[in-house]
């Protein structure tokens, strides 16, 4: 357990009011209350659970090689500027006496699975988002705000005296703005955002801080003269929907405080792949090769564990100017087996310019996944186990296109 620093008592952040809202007008529907909980530099924080001589200093946490970015930082790091996805030389630079540690998810999966079992305690509708944060929907726990506040501040103090760990929680009407609230007093933070509320605390935000809006986004919006969230509300939908389409409509709801998007408990995996940087471009396609057979062994892995299937492999290829592109292909009938999707991704890696452009990144994936259930449901190439010889990984296929199906299959001896 790390000891509780000086003045570190939760961060409370109530918006506006601290009256008790009147109440709600009895319409049949139960007044929503959306907690988003994001753990406060989870990487860095657990790193430094585990090695209290790290605690209150900079602490990077990433590889070590020419091209590593940071996965995570503690906050003493951010204040040289410092932020997750910067290239770690570009860190050191920043914080020459910065403590770099490599990532070990093996902990950080098993400490969030911990943290989300605890919280399960309080409700099952939680949407994990992402390893260290996610929604709930405590709208059946808290018939009021404040019950909704004293019910985020159990969460946040039961996870810190249980697992040494510190939390941040916005509560709203919604998920959005529960998002942007846990946000904005970080770390250690508690703000509650109330239903009459929202439109005034929403009004002087940057519009970057609504999730989704990038820097791309953003870029464009202030370039329309939209900086703040109220300069957002006053663009008709004729304006967003043309700026950018489909998410113009959201962004217009957004504006006005409206986000109906229910928690989703459950997802359904969609894809799984594996790609890698590499330390310096490679312009050797025999390394290439071999590097798209090792990774479509640990997606075969992943499908064995999942008793899954595929139909479609795609792969990633990033230059070193730093273009990308993809390539796909799919079938009608499933594979698994790493021989069917190796085979797959050398022949679409000869549909792009990696024998003559050096590579950066490589990547493949697997999607559109079934589960065989009858005989017409058999793997792609129909591979024995005896079939289990790699590929030769020695020379490049022709350039003219994929290589056709029937020739990637083994000879039968």
């Amino acid at each position: 357990m790390t000891n509780t620093p000086a003045g570190s008592l939760p961060r409370t952040f109530r918006t506006f009011s601290f009256a008790p809202p009147a109440p709600a007008p009895d319409n049949g529907a139960m007044e929503r209350r959306i907690l988003h909980l994001d753990m406060d530099a989870f990487f860095a924080s657990v790193e430094a659970l585990d090695q209290p001589s790290l605690a209150g200093k900079p602490l990077l946490v990433g590889g070590s090689g020419p091209r590593s970015v940071v996965a995570a930082c503690s906050y003493p790091a951010r204040k040289f500027g410092i932020h997750s996805a910067m290239p770690m030389r570009r860190a050191q630079e920043l914080c020459p006496q910065a403590l770099c540690v490599r990532p070990r998810m093996g902990r950080y999966v098993e400490l969030s699975t911990a943290i989300f079992t605890y919280l399960r305690e309080f409700t099952d509708q939680i949407e994990e988002t992402s390893i260290d944060e996610a929604y709930l929907d405590i709208s059946a726990l808290a018939s009021s705000d404040e019950a909704a506040f004293e019910v985020a501040r159990a969460m946040q103090t039961g996870i810190h005296e249980r697992f040494g760990l510190w939390c941040s929680v916005g509560i709203a009407p919604c998920k959005f703005i529960s998002k942007i609230a846990s946000d904005l007093r970080k770390p250690q933070a508690l703000v509650l955002v109330r239903q009459a509320e929202v439109l005034d605390f929403l009004a002087p935000l940057d519009v970057g801080r609504i999730p989704g809006v990038g820097h791309v986004s953003q870029r464009k919006l202030n370039q329309a003269g939209v900086k703040t969230i109220a300069d957002l509300r006053r663009q008709n939908h004729e304006m967003l929907d043309s700026m950018f389409g489909k998410w113009g409509e959201r962004l217009y709801d957004y504006a006005r405080g409206l986000d109906p998007s229910p928690i989703v408990t459950e997802y359904e995996r969609k894809s799984f792949g594996t790609e890698k940087t590499f330390d310096r471009d490679v312009a050797d396609l025999g390394i290439l090769r071999q590097t798209l057979t090792d990774q479509a062994e640990k997606v075969a892995q992943y499908l064995e564990e999942e008793n899954l299937y595929a139909k479609t492999v795609t792969i990633k290829v990033r230059y070193a100017n730093f273009d990308l592109v993809s390539r796909q292909e799919s079938y009608p009938r499933p594979m698994r087996a790493a021989r069917e999707i190796t085979s797959v991704a050398l022949s679409l890696l000869d549909r792009t310019e990696a024998h003559r452009r050096p590579v950066r990144l490589v990547g493949v994936s697997v999607s559109n996944f079934s589960e065989p259930e009858t005989d017409s449901d058999l793997p792609l190439f129909n591979l024995s186990p005896s079939d289990s010889n790699p590929p030769d990984l020695s020379s490049p296929r022709p350039e003219s296109g994929p290589t056709p199906l029937s020739e990637t299959q083994p000879s039968q001896e």
